[in-house]
């Protein structure tokens, strides 16, 4: 989800979902967003028209099969996934994080929030993590590596701790992609192994979740604030 308007958030979607594919996942890519505002409307090397609703347009890439919205009316339900062997891996771009886009997250999924590093960005990042609370979060930032010192002094608690826990990805600017968008062409390397970094973390986070959620059913001693913790 992104922080703010012009994160990058459909380009760290598709990083995600490349990168899952590399690694022989088989990956679900849905795109929330109007029609008319979809940053992955070229993404897909194959198109394969509507759905049975009329409500999602599904196409191809090496891996992913990517879902669109086909038209203007809002959508209360995801797409079905394509049929296959197993329940994919599913990414969610929600764009801008919305009160109604929160709410649908399910339980057992990661949020992965994007945002540029500047001092608008990194302080509306925090204002989002605030509404996430103890949810398992990796952050990309689109831009450059090093931030500047006026960034860096904007950072609040959250963001402070979750880069201290290097859970802060960098995602690099791509000159092509900038003029393009993502297209049916394989990603630039920089940008793969951004990929290839926040889909490691998201792993990471879903296994500590598991494994903290275990502890606590197992374990008596444990209060519900214990637990929630």
């Amino acid at each position: 989800m992104a922080a703010h308007a012009g994160a990058g958030a459909s380009t760290v979607a598709l990083v995600i979902s490349d990168a899952a594919a590399a690694d022989g996942q088989r990956v679900h890519l849905v795109d929330t967003a109007h029609p008319f505002r979809s940053g992955l409307v070229a993404a897909a090397s194959e198109e394969l028209g509507t759905d049975v609703t009329g409500a999602w347009r599904r196409g191809l890439r090496a891996g992913v099969t990517i879902d669109r919205r086909a038209t203007d009316t809002a959508v209360d339900d995801w797409p079905v996934a394509p049929v296959a062997d197993g329940p994919p891996l599913t990414v969610i771009d929600l764009g801008l994080a919305a009160p109604q886009n929160l709410t649908r997250l399910a339980g057992r999924s990661r949020a992965v929030v994007v945002c540029r590093p500047t001092v608008p960005g990194v302080r509306l990042t925090e204002q989002l993590l605030e509404q996430l609370g103890g949810r398992p979060v990796v952050v990309a930032a689109v831009g450059p590596r090093r931030w500047s010192g006026e960034v860096t002094g904007s950072l609040g608690p959250r963001l402070l701790a979750l880069r201290a826990a290097g859970r802060v990805v960098s995602v690099p600017m791509d000159r092509r992609l900038q003029v393009t968008g993502p297209t049916p062409s394989r990603l630039p390397p920089p940008l793969r192994g951004a990929g290839r970094a926040l889909h490691e973390l998201l792993d990471d986070g879903l296994h500590g979740a598991a494994t903290r959620a275990s502890d606590a059913a197992i374990d008596p001693a444990l209060t519900p604030e214990d637990t929630r913790r």
